[in-house]
């Protein structure tokens, strides 16, 4: 990729902030969807100001813009690269992917483009991306063995597959090239998910538990978000360590379906033999519920969290009750 191309993108995402801006707070900029990672901002960057709300009619006004200069010249990748980020940006998926597909046409050896690409049709598709809309997932592999939202997403791909050992490895070699400690430990709770299913088939979680340690109440959606869950979401209902290490200590994946939901949560849910519940004495509860059906929090997932617990708690309501922030 030449040099003026990726400077192009950059600017590109850097214009998508403003659009982005009407819809919700960034405290921190955003990496760039098109560039791969962001450099640190300047001082007097637009990565570095302050986002102030735009009014609904400045946002259209940025997507027009978008559209006119995508038009004026089809055939500049920035310029579908500024649109499909607005879009996106905005929550107006089908549009994005329309825009995505431009820029993959424009782009086809661009790895990070076409891991963008298949995110796009990831979100307007609910998450669901198999068949011919994972391929790029594939192709953007070949061409950059490393890229992170491309492994990522394949990842998650191969668990909607139910091909829990392809997630693993996938997930594996995404590890060393994930810089945020935040995505690094969400990360890790997905390679050991990935290993526990890889080696049996999924357990789900008794009525009454077993004995010894366990934490239990009932899952409950508030009544402002229940629209905003669909049947096929997945529910992940988990213990996790006070301080340390953020992987579960116990995990129970359900349907969204189910919810509200009785749980129980105790060492036959533990994701890996060496991290369990009955040596912790208190714990944070929580649950997700993903669109994608996995346990890294994405964007549209929402999630709801009580804690610190004491171990042998079992009337606990926990609700969902926010977006993954």
């Amino acid at each position: 990729m030449s040099g003026a191309w990726r400077r192009r993108a950059l600017a590109s995402a850097a214009a998508a902030l403003l659009v982005l801006a009407a819809v919700r707070w960034w405290p921190t900029p955003l990496p760039p969807r098109a560039g791969g990672a962001a450099p640190p901002a300047q001082p007097g960057s637009v990565a570095a100001m302050a986002v102030v709300p735009l009014l609904a009619s400045q946002v259209e006004r940025g997507i027009e813009a978008a559209r006119a200069a995508a038009q004026r010249n089809p055939d500049d990748a920035s310029a579908w690269a500024m649109l499909a980020h607005s879009y996106e940006m905005v929550g107006r998926f089908d549009a994005a992917t329309e825009a995505y597909a431009k820029l993959a046409a424009l782009r086809p050896l661009d790895a990070q483009v076409l891991a963008d690409y298949v995110d796009a049709l990831g979100a307007a598709h609910q998450g669901k991306m198999q068949g011919e809309a994972a391929r790029p997932i594939d192709r953007a592999l070949r061409l950059d063995p490393r890229n992170l939202k491309a492994l990522l997403l394949g990842g998650n791909e191969a668990l909607a597959r139910q091909d829990y050992a392809q997630a693993l490895a996938l997930w594996q070699r995404a590890e060393p090239v994930a810089g945020e400690p935040a995505l690094k430990a969400s990360l890790q709770t997905s390679i050991a998910e990935a290993r526990a299913l890889a080696a049996e088939p999924l357990r789900e979680a008794a009525s009454t538990p077993s004995g010894g340690a366990v934490v239990a109440g009932r899952v409950s959606v508030a009544a402002a978000l229940q629209s905003q869950i669909a049947p096929d979401d997945t529910a992940f209902v988990f213990a996790r360590p006070v301080a340390g290490s953020r992987m579960p200590v116990a995990l129970l994946r359900r349907r969204a379906r189910e919810l509200p939901l009785d749980f129980a949560l105790d060492d036959s849910l533990a994701m890996v033999p060496q991290s369990r519940l009955s040596p912790q004495h208190e714990v944070v509860v929580g649950v997700l519920v993903s669109r994608r059906g996995h346990a890294i929090p994405a964007p549209g997932d929402l999630e709801g969290e009580l804690g610190p617990v004491a171990v042998g708690r079992t009337n606990l309501v926990l609700t969902i009750d926010h977006g993954h922030r």
